[in-house]
């Protein structure tokens, strides 16, 4: 992770550290990381984070990756947009995010790094969003820690689409449920009035005689949010194992990130992204199926 600059006269006396924080986003952990293991130079001459500057010197600083790339797999990937800080990824139902004890190939993270090998760069897979196993749909990357945390840090909005056993009752409407490990059951989560606030908005936008086309929103980002929040509605999303039943309709939990918007890490430039519903989904809502 590199950075150049020639100080302006808003800089002057401001310390390095100072405007690497309010300026270029750095994290105090990146600051820490910078002085024990990267390098700052001011006019080609070593320097430390409590440097002043002055209005004409040139800065360069640099500060080595420390999480090593997973290994590389040949893997495709639907690539939707990419530029020197991020990148977005359409990840196919099926795909584990990042390796796990029973998952430890074949994830979206070593497909990343055999894309990024294939073009002479070796990123580590930092994921800003990540998707259960199941669920398809948008997946943002960053490509530096100092991109992860600036768009960790911002405001990022997701929509989802899900399809439901049951059709919501209202419409419309809000879903403010704790969540956390059920008391009985330790392993498993749901809603716990002592568990963590989470907020989910929806909206129904089709029925299909007892199943639903629901757009989902989630305020917070609490594990499994979704899947809890609707099973506690009384709609389970279709063939979610975990929080409703399986029952054969579509073979995976029937939920899509569909629209992702945030503001660029380096330009706050504000962008959004789409994936369309997969054509599993699309297939339901097509055929109106239902099963009982």
């Amino acid at each position: 992770m590199k950075f150049s600059w020639l100080v302006t006269k808003e800089q002057e006396g401001k310390r390095l550290e100072q405007v690497l924080r309010r300026e270029y986003g750095f994290s105090r952990r990146l600051v820490t990381r910078l002085k024990y293991y990267g390098e700052a130079l001011i006019n080609g001459k070593p320097a430390i984070a409590i440097t002043p500057l002055r209005t004409g010197d040139e800065v360069h600083v640099y500060v080595p990756e420390v999480i090593e790339p997973q290994p590389p797999q040949d893997i495709p990937l639907r690539i939707l947009y990419e530029d020197n800080h991020l990148i977005i990824i359409n990840k196919a139902p099926g795909m584990v995010c990042h390796p796990t004890k029973g998952y430890p190939q074949g994830t979206l993270a070593n497909a990343l790094s055999h894309y990024w090998q294939q073009r002479g760069e070796a990123h580590p897979a930092r994921l800003v969003t990540r998707l259960d196993k199941d669920t398809s749909g948008l997946v943002l990357a960053a490509k530096s820690a100092w991109s992860h945390y600036r768009l960790s840090a911002g405001n990022l909005c997701k929509q989802y689409y899900g399809i439901t056993r049951g059709i919501p009752h209202p419409t419309a409407g809000e879903i403010e449920q704790p969540i956390g490990m059920l008391p009985g059951n330790p392993s498993r989560l749901g809603v716990n009035p002592s568990g963590k606030a989470a907020l989910t908005r929806y909206e129904t936008e089709n029925i299909l005689g007892n199943l639903a086309l629901v757009r989902l929103s989630p305020v917070t980002g609490r594990t499994h949010q979704l899947r809890i929040h609707m099973a506690w509605l009384g709609c389970p999303l279709v063939d979610d194992y975990l929080y409703g039943r399986e029952e054969g309709l579509l073979g995976r939990t029937a939920l899509h990130a569909y629209a992702l918007r945030f503001r660029h890490p380096a330009t706050g430039e504000p962008l959004e992204f789409i994936a369309p519903l997969p054509e599993d989904m699309k297939g339901v809502i097509n055929t109106g199926e239902v099963t009982e």
